[in-house]
């Protein structure tokens, strides 16, 4: 049997707490009646008025969290059958493309533009799916050990071409060959290409990525860091907000919802790390650190 969470036992403790405040308040209440002893009835009342609030504080809020999950499960379902089509639709664009040398070069680029988008539609599509799962359970299923520079260095090779068509040079050291990490491989490699891909797009171009990999004693750290367009003030509060972008963002990434960050943040905490940011002044760029506790063998 699983645990409780702790907002689980937090809830339940105000709930008992608020519960039996408000039983010994009323019954101190009929006794003061009773008793005719009408000196503690103020405060007996505001204690009443005070548990009461509280009960229905918890109570509220409990019933906003059902509405979130009821809503999450329908944008859920609502993503899976969308994705269907969309790979169906995906795998026809493919076939298409590898059929399409007599056709003239317009319509092969409108092709290969349709593919594009529709890999990005899924993507997007996938990310929302997973986001919504992560939030109201662990999605990570195989955690193993991995060597932390392998899968930065496939990483790195996977964001090359995307970095080289926003004219951005990504710069990877690793001053560790071996960094033993426990991960699901599958969704870090998702986390982490948020991470990267993030910091090419808001890159002021020719732009510069640099990831380095430094390994300490009980944790290893992944630093991005780019020389874009920061992060404004106000949007600093809610950028691990789902579906929040930055007022800048279309201007950069036209393609983005707004998921990416909170999906690499969710993933890479049931990976037992954590992520950290740091922004300098405007167009002076963005740190993002990846701390994961080094696994033994």
């Amino acid at each position: 049997m699983a645990a409780p969470s702790s907002q689980t036992a937090m809830r339940s403790f105000l709930y008992g707490g608020a519960a039996m405040l408000l039983c010994f308040d009323i019954f101190f209440l009929f006794k003061a009646i009773l008793t005719t002893n009408f000196v503690p009835i103020v405060p007996i009342v505001a204690g009443i008025l005070t548990a009461g609030g509280l009960l229905f504080i918890v109570y509220a809020e409990q019933r906003a969290r059902e509405e979130d999950k009821r809503d999450h499960r329908r944008i859920s379902r609502v993503a899976h059958q969308l994705e269907s089509p969309l790979q169906s639709l995906q795998s026809d664009l493919e076939h298409l493309m590898r059929n399409a040398n007599k056709l003239p070069a317009e319509e092969r680029l409108k092709l290969k533009h349709m593919e594009t988008k529709t890999k990005v539609l899924l993507e997007n599509i996938r990310d929302v799916f997973l986001m919504l799962q992560a939030q109201e359970k662990p999605i990570a299923r195989e955690l193993r050990l991995y060597n932390l520079c392998t899968l930065v260095d496939q990483v790195v090779a996977h964001q090359k071409p995307a970095a080289s068509a926003h004219n951005v040079e990504l710069v990877h050291k690793a001053y560790c060959h071996d960094a033993p990490v426990r991960v699901d491989r599958q969704l870090f490699l998702i986390a982490l290409n948020h991470i990267v891909e993030n910091a090419i797009f808001y890159s002021l171009t020719p732009g510069l990525v640099n990831i380095a990999i430094t390994k300490g004693s009980k944790a290893v750290r992944i630093i991005v860091q780019d020389r874009g367009v920061g992060i404004a003030p106000e949007d600093r509060t809610t950028i691990f907000q789902p579906f929040a972008r930055g007022h800048m963002a279309a201007n950069f990434d036209p393609d983005g919802i707004g998921v990416g960050l909170t999906l690499a943040r969710l993933i890479i905490h049931e990976c037992g790390g954590r992520v950290r940011w740091r922004s300098h002044d405007r167009a002076m760029g963005t740190e993002f650190e990846v701390v994961l506790p080094l696994a033994t063998k």
